[in-house]
């Protein structure tokens, strides 16, 4: 049996299994499956070691490992190193047959992909980034690359903000960037969430301050996907704005670590309807965990 691995800590809310095995069935590539293998960060030579082995066919890396892990491989593609992020590891064999770990980013194409179905251009538009980790490096790199005016990037920590602009400015110097300006929230085309927050189990919270509101002519992006209508999104839709939820990205930047594994077309629809499934049946359980007990009396 061959193996493909998600690694992250925790890893319980993730539905990608059931999304990329449905893959594997489709295309019938059999003795393979795509599993969950939690590591903690100390755990970080056994996650090498495991990459390593020769049952490992590769791997996606989530949270909090997709910049910690980047150190610990062979080679990195262009974009990953100019993202400063890897959530994709692909086996590859050298001149001598050696298999190297290679750590690539499949989140600004699943990203972008995501606008691209909807018509959403990013040229000449004016962007804020709520987050500053590798998601949201992802998503800045992406619109940067695609013609992008502004990016405005909101973070609670101030480092991680001033690292990303500093990484944007000398990748795109003609780009407008700023950091921590959520008054220019108003006049935003795209406004993008990549953070946590609003994820369940705490599905009530919102990335953004109360005493901002979303423009009506703006396009919401949440990239949390469980709850699928977070309450940021639910915001923005109440005031009249166009919302995409996290789920695109997710199945769009899985289809393209699908193609890179495998070398075959991913079953893009199977792959949404997999997710789709596993991610109703979170919210039943969610909703019931929530419902009071039912009492006699």
């Amino acid at each position: 049996m061959k193996y493909l691995y998600l690694l992250g800590y925790p890893l319980g809310h993730s539905i990608s299994p059931a999304m990329q095995n449905a893959a594997l069935r489709e295309r019938k590539i059999r003795a393979t499956r795509y599993v969950k293998n939690p590591m903690p960060p100390e755990k970080m030579r056994e996650m090498i070691l495991a990459l390593r082995a020769p049952h490992c066919l590769g791997a996606n890396v989530t949270v909090p490992h997709k910049q910690a892990i980047m150190p610990h491989l062979d080679e990195l593609t262009d974009l990953a190193r100019e993202i400063g992020a890897v959530n994709t590891i692909l086996k590859r064999a050298d001149a001598n047959g050696i298999a190297k770990l290679v750590g690539d980013n499949t989140d600004a194409y699943g990203f972008l992909q995501a606008l691209r179905v909807r018509k959403i251009r990013p040229q000449n538009a004016c962007v804020a980034i709520i987050g500053a980790g590798g998601a949201a490096a992802a998503a800045a790199y992406a619109l940067a690359q695609e013609g992008a005016r502004e990016i405005i990037l909101l973070n609670r920590t101030l480092a991680r903000s001033v690292e990303l602009a500093d990484r944007l400015n000398r990748r795109f110097p003609a780009l407008a960037l700023a950091i921590n300006d959520w008054d220019a929230l108003e006049r935003m085309h795209l406004i993008i969430n990549a953070t946590s927050v609003g994820m369940a189990p705490k599905p009530d919270e919102s990335p953004l301050p109360a005493k901002y509101t979303i423009p009506r002519s703006a396009v919401v992006f949440d990239l949390v996907y469980n709850p699928p209508a977070t309450k940021f999104l639910r915001e923005a839709q109440a005031r009249g704005a166009r919302v995409i939820g996290g789920l695109e990205m997710l199945v769009y930047q899985g289809a393209r670590a699908f193609e890179l594994w495998t070398g075959q077309r991913a079953p893009v629809r199977v792959m949404r309807d997999a997710a789709s499934k596993v991610l109703q049946d979170m919210q039943t359980l969610f909703a019931r965990e929530l419902a009071p007990s039912q009492v006699k009396r």
